[in-house]
């Protein structure tokens, strides 16, 4: 609501929703939990906030059924079956780009979840275990960091900001776009990646099995590919 009121034209959110990684509608508390997201976000957009969200680091099919090993997220969590009427947010909140990451071999971060119809685009995120580098980076992405510095770290939350980078860029160079134009504008102008033959299995071991849904238009990995900072602003 504070990004609405003060003209605010992209908004990056990393997180989820304390305490709760999944909050169910059929829950008095994480309802109104979802709720109060949902009408701050929707806020945000009428009032022409664009909003990026990270899609998580659990390596989760958000478009299916799961299981909920970490809320609530206070020292106490309970594992617990959760349905389609649980919903990570902001991420999973309608109008919000999506991101996935992956790593420099331009396949999923191992534990970067995903879900058809959640996802938009990918964008680099790191992956130290499975696709290291050898230029000292060791297949992480430098980030911002607590204390006012640098450091090199993986994750959505590093991906995210790549894509929320991006869309301030188109507004650079043909103003202010509406959120769903912006958004449609990101989507059209990613770099397509199909699904990775078979289930995704980085480690050889089934530790991180997960399966992608989908063509190389469109798929739960990557949503409509990686994102293009190029092609954005000249096409």
């Amino acid at each position: 609501m504070w990004a609405g009121t003060h003209h605010i034209d992209v908004t990056n959110n990393s997180y989820f929703a304390d305490p709760w990684l999944f909050n169910c509608r059929n829950d008095a508390e994480q309802r109104a939990i979802w709720k109060a997201e949902q009408r701050a976000i929707r806020f945000a957009m009428q009032h022409g906030v664009t909003v990026v969200a990270a899609q998580g680091n659990e390596n989760q099919d958000l478009s299916k059924r799961n299981v909920d090993t970490i809320s609530p997220d206070d020292g106490t969590p309970v594992t617990r079956d959760v349905t389609n009427a649980c919903v990570v947010i902001p991420v999973e909140i309608p109008g919000v780009i999506g991101v996935t990451s992956d790593g420099n071999l331009m396949q999923k971060s191992s534990f970067s979840s995903f879900g058809a119809g959640v996802v938009q685009v990918v964008a680099p995120g790191g992956d130290s275990r499975f696709q290291r580098t050898t230029d000292g980076a060791r297949g992480l992405v430098l980030s911002t960091f607590r204390g006012n510095r640098y450091a090199l770290l993986q994750g959505t939350s590093m991906a995210s900001p790549h894509v929320a980078g991006v869309a301030a860029l188109i507004i650079s160079q043909y103003g202010k776009l509406p959120p769903g134009e912006l958004q449609a504008r990101i989507n059209r102008t990613a770099d397509p990646l199909a699904c990775p033959a078979g289930a995704f299995d980085p480690g050889g071991n089934g530790a991180f099995l997960a399966t992608c849904q989908g063509g190389a238009g469109y798929n739960g990995f990557y949503g409509h590919g990686q994102v293009n900072a190029l092609t954005a602003i000249s096409r």
